[in-house]
Protein backbone atom coordinates (compact mmCIF):
# COMPACT_ATOMS: atom_id res chain seq x y z
CA UNK A 1 0.00 0.00 0.00
CA UNK A 2 1.71 3.54 -0.99
CA UNK A 3 2.42 5.88 1.83
CA UNK A 4 -0.15 8.63 2.89
CA UNK A 5 1.54 12.07 2.65
CA UNK A 6 2.01 13.90 6.02
CA UNK A 7 -0.97 16.42 5.29
CA UNK A 8 -0.17 18.70 8.64
CA UNK A 9 2.61 21.32 7.80
CA UNK A 10 4.50 21.52 11.18
CA UNK A 11 8.35 21.13 10.42
CA UNK A 12 10.25 19.86 12.67
CA UNK A 13 13.03 22.45 12.14
CA UNK A 14 10.13 25.21 13.48
CA UNK A 15 10.49 27.00 16.85
CA UNK A 16 9.01 24.79 19.66
CA UNK A 17 5.82 26.89 20.47
CA UNK A 18 4.93 28.06 23.47
CA UNK A 19 1.41 28.20 25.85
CA UNK A 20 2.01 31.24 28.14
CA UNK A 21 1.77 29.42 31.76
CA UNK A 22 -0.96 32.58 32.60
CA UNK A 23 -2.81 31.60 29.89
CA UNK A 24 -6.50 29.94 30.61
CA UNK A 25 -5.48 27.32 27.48
CA UNK A 26 -2.47 26.60 30.15
CA UNK A 27 -5.10 25.95 33.04
CA UNK A 28 -7.64 23.48 30.96
CA UNK A 29 -4.50 21.74 29.80
CA UNK A 30 -3.10 21.53 33.81
CA UNK A 31 -6.71 20.46 34.75
CA UNK A 32 -6.49 17.84 32.17
CA UNK A 33 -3.14 16.01 33.07
CA UNK A 34 -3.92 14.08 36.02
CA UNK A 35 -7.16 12.40 34.55
CA UNK A 36 -4.95 10.11 31.68
CA UNK A 37 -3.10 7.73 34.39
CA UNK A 38 -6.20 8.15 36.58
CA UNK A 39 -8.33 6.61 34.15
CA UNK A 40 -5.95 3.69 32.85
CA UNK A 41 -5.48 3.07 37.06
CA UNK A 42 -9.47 2.96 37.31
CA UNK A 43 -9.43 0.73 34.17
CA UNK A 44 -7.94 -1.72 35.97
CA UNK A 45 -11.01 -1.94 38.39
CA UNK A 46 -13.69 -2.79 35.93
CA UNK A 47 -13.61 -6.03 36.33
CA UNK A 48 -14.30 -6.11 39.67
CA UNK A 49 -16.47 -2.96 39.61
CA UNK A 50 -18.71 -2.75 36.60
CA UNK A 51 -20.44 0.22 35.13
CA UNK A 52 -23.98 1.58 36.36
CA UNK A 53 -26.79 1.71 33.59
CA UNK A 54 -28.30 5.20 32.78
CA UNK A 55 -31.70 6.01 32.14
CA UNK A 56 -30.76 6.37 28.61
CA UNK A 57 -28.97 2.68 28.46
CA UNK A 58 -25.82 3.92 28.47
CA UNK A 59 -22.68 2.74 30.69
CA UNK A 60 -20.96 5.29 33.09
CA UNK A 61 -18.14 4.08 35.27
CA UNK A 62 -16.75 4.85 38.30
CA UNK A 63 -13.96 6.00 37.27
CA UNK A 64 -16.46 8.87 34.74
CA UNK A 65 -17.22 10.45 38.00
CA UNK A 66 -13.76 10.55 39.21
CA UNK A 67 -11.88 12.17 36.20
CA UNK A 68 -14.44 14.91 36.49
CA UNK A 69 -13.86 15.33 40.05
CA UNK A 70 -10.68 15.87 38.97
CA UNK A 71 -10.88 17.82 36.34
CA UNK A 72 -13.12 20.02 37.99
CA UNK A 73 -10.32 20.50 41.06
CA UNK A 74 -7.93 21.16 38.84
CA UNK A 75 -10.40 24.08 37.09
CA UNK A 76 -11.43 25.60 40.58
CA UNK A 77 -7.70 25.58 42.04
CA UNK A 78 -7.06 28.05 38.95
CA UNK A 79 -10.14 30.15 39.70
CA UNK A 80 -9.84 33.73 40.43
CA UNK A 81 -13.58 33.36 42.46
CA UNK A 82 -13.32 29.57 43.36
CA UNK A 83 -16.49 28.93 40.75
CA UNK A 84 -16.31 26.61 38.10
CA UNK A 85 -19.32 27.21 35.83
CA UNK A 86 -20.34 24.35 34.21
CA UNK A 87 -22.04 21.89 31.76
CA UNK A 88 -20.94 18.37 32.69
CA UNK A 89 -21.91 15.32 31.41
CA UNK A 90 -21.94 13.61 34.57
CA UNK A 91 -24.15 14.51 37.98
CA UNK A 92 -23.48 13.35 41.44
CA UNK A 93 -27.35 13.08 41.95
CA UNK A 94 -26.97 10.33 39.55
CA UNK A 95 -24.82 8.06 40.84
CA UNK A 96 -26.24 9.16 45.11
CA UNK A 97 -29.19 7.31 43.47
CA UNK A 98 -28.08 4.74 41.10
CA UNK A 99 -28.20 1.81 43.92
CA UNK A 100 -24.76 0.64 43.36
CA UNK A 101 -22.78 1.40 46.94
CA UNK A 102 -19.93 -0.40 44.90
CA UNK A 103 -19.52 2.12 42.64
CA UNK A 104 -20.31 4.78 45.20
CA UNK A 105 -17.45 3.62 47.86
CA UNK A 106 -15.04 3.75 44.62
CA UNK A 107 -15.37 6.76 43.52
CA UNK A 108 -15.65 8.50 46.95
CA UNK A 109 -12.41 6.55 48.08
CA UNK A 110 -10.72 7.69 45.24
CA UNK A 111 -11.37 11.42 45.21
CA UNK A 112 -10.32 11.00 49.06
CA UNK A 113 -6.78 9.63 47.13
CA UNK A 114 -5.76 11.94 44.98
CA UNK A 115 -7.55 15.04 46.61
CA UNK A 116 -7.39 14.57 50.16
CA UNK A 117 -9.23 13.20 52.64
CA UNK A 118 -13.30 14.62 53.17
CA UNK A 119 -17.04 12.68 53.58
CA UNK A 120 -18.87 11.02 51.96
CA UNK A 121 -21.16 14.48 51.01
CA UNK A 122 -18.07 16.91 49.99
CA UNK A 123 -16.66 14.01 47.76
CA UNK A 124 -20.06 13.29 45.73
CA UNK A 125 -19.90 17.48 45.67
CA UNK A 126 -16.55 17.60 43.83
CA UNK A 127 -18.15 15.74 40.93
CA UNK A 128 -20.30 19.01 40.25
CA UNK A 129 -19.52 22.24 39.01
CA UNK A 130 -21.65 25.20 39.41
CA UNK A 131 -24.66 26.08 37.05
CA UNK A 132 -24.05 28.76 34.87
CA UNK A 133 -25.31 32.58 35.40
CA UNK A 134 -27.40 33.85 32.54
CA UNK A 135 -24.83 34.76 29.54
CA UNK A 136 -21.63 33.20 31.15
CA UNK A 137 -19.15 31.90 29.81
CA UNK A 138 -19.10 28.30 31.13
CA UNK A 139 -16.87 25.07 30.75
CA UNK A 140 -18.24 21.66 29.21
CA UNK A 141 -17.00 18.08 30.43
CA UNK A 142 -16.84 14.63 29.31
CA UNK A 143 -14.60 13.13 31.66
CA UNK A 144 -14.90 9.33 29.80
CA UNK A 145 -15.82 10.50 25.95
CA UNK A 146 -16.14 6.43 24.36
CA UNK A 147 -17.07 4.81 27.38
CA UNK A 148 -17.57 1.93 25.74
CA UNK A 149 -14.02 2.09 24.23
CA UNK A 150 -12.35 2.47 27.42
CA UNK A 151 -14.30 -0.51 28.65
CA UNK A 152 -13.03 -2.63 26.21
CA UNK A 153 -9.29 -1.42 26.59
CA UNK A 154 -10.01 0.61 22.83
CA UNK A 155 -9.12 4.64 22.19
CA UNK A 156 -11.15 6.74 24.99
CA UNK A 157 -10.76 10.34 25.68
CA UNK A 158 -10.71 13.29 28.63
CA UNK A 159 -12.76 16.26 27.40
CA UNK A 160 -12.84 19.66 28.24
CA UNK A 161 -14.10 23.03 26.40
CA UNK A 162 -14.65 26.77 27.32
CA UNK A 163 -17.88 28.23 25.63
CA UNK A 164 -18.40 31.63 25.34
CA UNK A 165 -21.19 33.07 23.80
CA UNK A 166 -22.31 30.71 20.74
CA UNK A 167 -18.82 29.75 20.45
CA UNK A 168 -16.17 27.56 21.70
CA UNK A 169 -13.06 29.41 22.76
CA UNK A 170 -11.06 26.50 23.99
CA UNK A 171 -10.58 22.95 24.29
CA UNK A 172 -8.71 20.02 25.31
CA UNK A 173 -8.47 16.37 24.83
CA UNK A 174 -6.82 13.91 27.06
CA UNK A 175 -6.21 11.01 25.09
CA UNK A 176 -4.61 8.34 27.81
CA UNK A 177 -4.40 4.99 25.29
CA UNK A 178 -3.26 6.92 21.58
CA UNK A 179 0.56 7.78 20.41
CA UNK A 180 1.89 10.84 18.53
CA UNK A 181 0.93 12.13 15.26
CA UNK A 182 1.06 9.14 12.79
CA UNK A 183 0.78 6.47 15.46
CA UNK A 184 -2.54 4.81 15.03
CA UNK A 185 -2.11 2.03 17.87
CA UNK A 186 -3.73 1.30 21.21
CA UNK A 187 -1.52 1.88 23.98
CA UNK A 188 -2.88 0.78 27.23
CA UNK A 189 -0.17 1.54 29.48
CA UNK A 190 0.45 5.06 28.37
CA UNK A 191 1.34 7.53 29.09
CA UNK A 192 -0.94 9.04 26.41
CA UNK A 193 -0.97 12.05 24.34
CA UNK A 194 -2.86 15.68 24.47
CA UNK A 195 -4.32 17.37 21.89
CA UNK A 196 -5.21 21.50 23.36
CA UNK A 197 -6.13 24.30 20.91
CA UNK A 198 -7.61 28.48 21.93
CA UNK A 199 -8.78 30.66 19.01
CA UNK A 200 -5.70 33.25 18.43
CA UNK A 201 -3.46 30.71 19.72
CA UNK A 202 -2.73 27.74 18.16
CA UNK A 203 -3.33 24.09 18.09
CA UNK A 204 -1.16 21.59 19.88
CA UNK A 205 -0.33 17.99 20.22
CA UNK A 206 1.17 17.72 23.97
CA UNK A 207 2.72 14.71 25.63
CA UNK A 208 0.79 13.52 28.82
CA UNK A 209 2.46 15.74 31.16
CA UNK A 210 1.12 18.88 29.22
CA UNK A 211 4.33 20.25 27.30
CA UNK A 212 3.61 21.09 23.55
CA UNK A 213 5.17 18.71 20.94
CA UNK A 214 4.05 20.52 18.01
CA UNK A 215 1.54 23.01 16.57
CA UNK A 216 -1.27 21.51 14.29
CA UNK A 217 -1.68 23.06 11.26
CA UNK A 218 -3.39 21.35 8.12
CA UNK A 219 -2.78 21.40 4.55
CA UNK A 220 -6.13 21.41 2.66
CA UNK A 221 -7.82 18.28 0.89
CA UNK A 222 -5.09 17.09 -1.71
CA UNK A 223 -8.20 15.29 -3.75
CA UNK A 224 -6.76 12.03 -2.68
CA UNK A 225 -9.24 9.20 -1.58
CA UNK A 226 -10.61 10.66 2.03
CA UNK A 227 -9.90 8.77 5.10
CA UNK A 228 -12.87 8.73 6.98
CA UNK A 229 -12.70 8.90 11.00
CA UNK A 230 -16.10 6.85 12.22
CA UNK A 231 -17.26 4.89 15.12
CA UNK A 232 -16.67 1.36 15.52
CA UNK A 233 -18.94 -1.17 13.91
CA UNK A 234 -19.24 -3.41 16.72
CA UNK A 235 -22.01 -5.33 15.97
CA UNK A 236 -20.18 -6.22 12.73
CA UNK A 237 -23.14 -5.79 10.28
CA UNK A 238 -22.96 -6.17 6.87
CA UNK A 239 -25.24 -3.70 6.23
CA UNK A 240 -23.65 -0.28 5.61
CA UNK A 241 -24.69 2.71 7.61
CA UNK A 242 -26.76 5.54 6.03
CA UNK A 243 -24.16 7.75 5.65
CA UNK A 244 -21.57 5.01 3.71
CA UNK A 245 -23.68 4.91 0.44
CA UNK A 246 -23.19 8.76 0.66
CA UNK A 247 -19.50 8.88 1.24
CA UNK A 248 -18.95 6.04 -1.66
CA UNK A 249 -20.28 8.89 -3.76
CA UNK A 250 -17.13 10.46 -3.41
CA UNK A 251 -15.12 7.89 -5.27
CA UNK A 252 -12.94 5.68 -2.92
CA UNK A 253 -12.63 6.15 0.79
CA UNK A 254 -10.63 4.48 3.76
CA UNK A 255 -11.97 3.62 6.90
CA UNK A 256 -10.49 4.46 10.08
CA UNK A 257 -12.65 3.31 13.17
CA UNK A 258 -12.02 4.59 16.66
CA UNK A 259 -14.08 5.81 19.72
CA UNK A 260 -14.68 9.21 21.18
CA UNK A 261 -13.68 12.25 20.24
CA UNK A 262 -10.28 10.98 19.68
CA UNK A 263 -11.33 11.05 15.45
CA UNK A 264 -11.26 14.95 15.74
CA UNK A 265 -7.60 14.61 17.26
CA UNK A 266 -6.78 12.51 14.05
CA UNK A 267 -7.91 14.92 11.90
CA UNK A 268 -6.78 17.83 13.28
CA UNK A 269 -3.02 15.80 13.44
CA UNK A 270 -3.17 15.31 9.66
CA UNK A 271 -4.11 11.56 10.16
CA UNK A 272 -7.55 11.92 8.84
CA UNK A 273 -10.03 14.19 6.58
CA UNK A 274 -13.22 13.62 7.61
CA UNK A 275 -15.73 12.95 10.88
CA UNK A 276 -19.29 13.42 10.28
CA UNK A 277 -21.89 12.96 12.66
CA UNK A 278 -25.77 12.98 11.84
CA UNK A 279 -28.66 12.35 14.26
CA UNK A 280 -29.98 9.37 15.04
CA UNK A 281 -33.78 10.07 14.60
CA UNK A 282 -35.66 13.29 13.51
CA UNK A 283 -35.32 15.78 16.69
CA UNK A 284 -32.19 14.25 18.07
CA UNK A 285 -29.39 16.28 19.26
CA UNK A 286 -25.85 16.71 20.24
CA UNK A 287 -24.55 16.90 23.38
CA UNK A 288 -21.94 19.89 23.43
CA UNK A 289 -20.01 18.02 25.50
CA UNK A 290 -19.78 15.23 22.71
CA UNK A 291 -18.40 17.43 20.17
CA UNK A 292 -17.00 20.53 21.85
CA UNK A 293 -13.72 20.04 22.28
CA UNK A 294 -12.95 17.95 19.24
CA UNK A 295 -14.40 20.45 16.80
CA UNK A 296 -12.39 23.80 18.31
CA UNK A 297 -8.86 21.70 18.34
CA UNK A 298 -9.76 20.56 14.53
CA UNK A 299 -10.96 24.11 13.36
CA UNK A 300 -7.99 26.05 14.99
CA UNK A 301 -5.79 23.78 13.59
CA UNK A 302 -7.50 24.02 10.04
CA UNK A 303 -10.35 22.08 9.07
CA UNK A 304 -13.85 23.18 8.01
CA UNK A 305 -16.56 22.39 10.54
CA UNK A 306 -20.42 22.78 10.04
CA UNK A 307 -23.44 21.39 10.60
CA UNK A 308 -24.92 19.21 7.65
CA UNK A 309 -26.56 21.96 6.59
CA UNK A 310 -23.23 24.32 6.06
CA UNK A 311 -24.10 26.26 9.29
CA UNK A 312 -21.46 27.29 12.07
CA UNK A 313 -21.79 25.10 15.52
CA UNK A 314 -24.14 26.70 17.95
CA UNK A 315 -23.43 26.05 21.60
CA UNK A 316 -25.38 28.86 22.87
CA UNK A 317 -28.58 26.71 23.34
CA UNK A 318 -27.41 24.60 27.05
CA UNK A 319 -26.44 21.06 27.31
CA UNK A 320 -27.21 20.71 23.49
CA UNK A 321 -26.72 22.02 19.92
CA UNK A 322 -30.31 22.35 19.17
CA UNK A 323 -29.42 24.79 16.32
CA UNK A 324 -27.69 22.58 14.07
CA UNK A 325 -28.22 19.27 12.43
CA UNK A 326 -25.42 16.96 13.11
CA UNK A 327 -21.88 17.83 12.56
CA UNK A 328 -19.66 17.76 9.30
CA UNK A 329 -15.63 17.83 10.26
CA UNK A 330 -13.50 18.08 7.03
CA UNK A 331 -10.29 19.09 5.38
CA UNK A 332 -10.27 22.28 3.98
CA UNK A 333 -11.72 21.98 0.20
CA UNK A 334 -12.87 18.50 1.07
CA UNK A 335 -16.94 20.36 2.82
CA UNK A 336 -17.35 21.20 -1.16
CA UNK A 337 -17.86 17.66 -1.87
CA UNK A 338 -19.11 16.08 1.27
CA UNK A 339 -22.08 18.62 1.89
CA UNK A 340 -24.15 17.55 -1.11
CA UNK A 341 -23.12 14.31 -0.57
CA UNK A 342 -25.27 14.25 2.45
CA UNK A 343 -28.12 16.33 1.24
CA UNK A 344 -30.42 13.79 0.88
CA UNK A 345 -29.81 13.01 5.06
CA UNK A 346 -29.40 16.37 5.70
CA UNK A 347 -33.00 17.40 3.99
CA UNK A 348 -34.67 14.61 5.83
CA UNK A 349 -34.22 16.84 9.21
CA UNK A 350 -35.52 20.17 9.17
CA UNK A 351 -33.16 22.85 9.30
Amino acid sequence: MPSVPDRSMHSSSDPMPHIPSDSLLATAIAAVVPALPAARLLGETLASVPPIQKGDGSPVTAADYVLQALVVAGLRARSADGRVPLFGEEHADVLATSGRPDVERLVVDAIRSMLGWCDRAAALRMIDGDAPRAGEPHWTIDPIDGTKGFLLGMQCSVCLARIEGSRTTLGVLGCPRMGSRGDMAVHTGGPGVIYAAARGTGAFECDASGKVQSRLTLHAWNGSAPRWARSLNRSKSAVPSRLEPCIAALGPFTNQEMDSQCKYALLARGDADLVIRMPRAPGHSECIWDHASGTLIAEVAGACITDAHGRELDFSHGETLAANVGIVCTARGLEARVLPALAALAGAVPA
